[in-house]
């Protein structure tokens, strides 16, 4: 299931965004008599200080292009964050229907630079991944975390690929559900900013075609960018690790980003990494 055309996308974004939305969290009274758990129509047009009508031409597909004025007011009502709302413009700026035969596109170049730093980072695990989620270039403490990559035919070597079509992804990631999510919602949040990227829209076209599962939460529109946060491993050896992780954009054409992984000084995950690396460089192999 490709992405569809950029009018279609902001209409299942938008009634996604609605039915999420409950009266109580509107500041709206629900009466007794109510079976929607979301908002109806007329009470997003409302809360936007727009016409009944014109958000439902919105819903339907029907109208291209609001105002990024209009984009705003509906992103206020909808109570939606700072990646949503620059989701709902992407999507509100997105030109005509996608070609049915993308054209495939270079994959992005690692700048010198940036490896370099990548693998002065040990003990701690990094990568560099693409908007699209694919890894172009890891450390060695990464591999020990995970595997090494270059295990993997360069089109599978991709987070949201690992979390839903790799065997080992559920036992290595101690909290499947919520890493699997965020890989949705980050290429989701990337095809809206590159609407046009081929790799991208095979990417979900196949994935869809793998994974039930991916397929709903795909359904599901929501969104996040560049950010950190926590994920927990169940390393083979070390057992389970908790780490910190943030994002740190490369500079260039390619918004790619350098990952880094952290944990706190003395802490169990913090001595197990010090371990794995002292380990590596009395035996490179």
């Amino acid at each position: 299931m490709a992405p569809s055309a950029a009018p279609h996308e902001l209409a299942h974004f938008l009634r996604s965004c609605r039915a999420r939305l409950t009266p109580e969290a509107a500041g709206l009274p629900r009466s007794s008599t109510r079976r929607l758990d979301g908002l109806r129509r007329a009470e997003v047009a409302a809360l936007a200080g727009i016409s009944p009508e014109y958000y439902t031409r919105l819903e339907q597909g029907r109208q291209r292009h609001p105002s990024p004025d209009v984009l705003d007011a509906l992103a206020s009502a909808l109570q939606l964050d700072d990646h949503a709302r620059l989701h709902l413009h992407h999507l509100g700026a997105a030109g005509p229907a996608l070609p049915a035969d993308p054209v495939a596109v270079e994959t992005p170049r690692v700048p010198r630079a940036t490896l370099q730093l990548l693998h002065s980072l040990t003990p701690w695990p990094a990568h560099v991944v693409s908007p699209m989620r694919d890894i172009l270039a890891w450390n060695d403490a990464e591999a020990w975390l995970l595997f090494d990559f270059s295990e993997l035919p360069a089109r599978h070597r991709n987070f949201a690929w690992f979390a839903f079509c790799d065997p080992r992804a559920p036992e290595l990631l101690a909290e499947w559900e919520a890493t699997a999510r965020s890989n949705v919602h980050r290429l989701r949040h990337a095809l809206a900013a590159d609407p046009h990227n081929a790799r991208g829209r095979q990417l979900v076209a196949e994935l869809a075609e793998r994974s039930s599962r991916f397929a709903e939460i795909w359904e599901e529109h929501e969104v996040r960018g560049p950010t950190t946060g926590r994920h927990r491993f169940r390393h083979p050896r070390a057992g389970v690790l908790d780490l910190e992780y943030t994002a740190y954009v490369v500079p260039g054409a390619h918004n790619l980003e350098l990952v880094v992984l952290t944990a706190g000084e003395g802490s169990p995950t913090h001595e197990a990494l010090l371990r794995s690396a002292a380990e590596r460089r009395v035996h490179p192999g």
